[in-house]
C-alpha cells in the first residue's frame, strides 16, 4: 500500500461520442501500470453518469459545474460530430465545461474524433459538424488539440498524455 496524489479527471463530451468509456479505461490502465510508491500519482475518472444524481434544485449544468467541474483537477474533452447541447448564448455544455477549467487554470486535454462520417450523417448533422470545426479552430488559436481515429488510438494517446502530465506534476 502507498499514498498517492489523486487527480480527479473530468471526462466531458457531447452525447455522440462513443469513446467516453475508453477514456475511463485509459485512466484505470495508467493507474494499474504506472502508479506506485515512486510514482505517487493516480487519476480518478469523474463523469456526470457516475457522479451526478437527480436534483431539481438548479439547472443541470449548474449542478454539474458546482459538484463535478469545480472539484475536478483536469479535464479530458472529446468531440466528434456534435458540439453538445446548447446552453445560454448558444454555447454547448462541453465547451462551457472546458472554459470553466481554463478559467480556473486547470489542464484541458481536448481530442477530436477523425472517424469517417457517413454521407447520411454528414447531411443530417451538417450544421453541428460545422460548429465542431469552428470550435476546433477556436481551440487551436489558444493551445494544442489532439485527434484520434479509433478507440485504441485514443487510449494510446491518452496514456501518453497522462505520462506527460505525471512527469510535470
Amino acid at each position: 500500500m502507498f499514498t498517492a496524489r489523486v487527480f480527479r479527471t473530468f471526462i466531458g463530451s457531447p452525447g455522440d461520442v462513443k469513446e467516453r468509456n475508453i477514456a475511463r479505461e485509459a485512466l484505470a490502465q495508467w493507474n494499474a501500470k504506472r502508479a506506485s510508491p515512486t510514482n505517487d500519482i493516480a487519476f480518478v475518472p469523474v463523469t456526470w453518469e457516475t457522479h451526478a444524481f437527480p436534483d431539481l434544485s438548479a439547472p443541470g449544468q449548474r449542478l454539474i459545474d458546482e459538484r463535478l467541474v469545480r472539484s475536478s483537477d483536469l479535464c479530458i474533452a472529446l468531440f466528434w460530430m456534435k458540439p453538445g447541447g446548447s446552453m445560454d448564448r448558444g454555447v454547448s455544455g462541453t465547451a462551457h465545461e472546458i472554459e470553466e477549467f481554463k478559467t480556473a487554470g486547470k489542464r484541458v486535454m481536448t481530442y477530436f474524433c477523425q472517424q469517417k462520417i457517413s454521407g447520411r450523417d454528414a447531411v443530417a448533422y451538417r450544421d453541428e459538424i460545422s460548429a465542431v470545426a469552428n470550435l476546433r479552430r477556436q481551440m487551436q488559436g489558444v493551445g494544442l488539440v489532439g485527434d484520434y481515429k479509433s478507440g485504441p488510438d485514443l487510449k494510446s494517446k491518452l496514456l501518453d498524455a497522462l505520462d506527460d502530465l505525471a512527469q510535470n506534476l
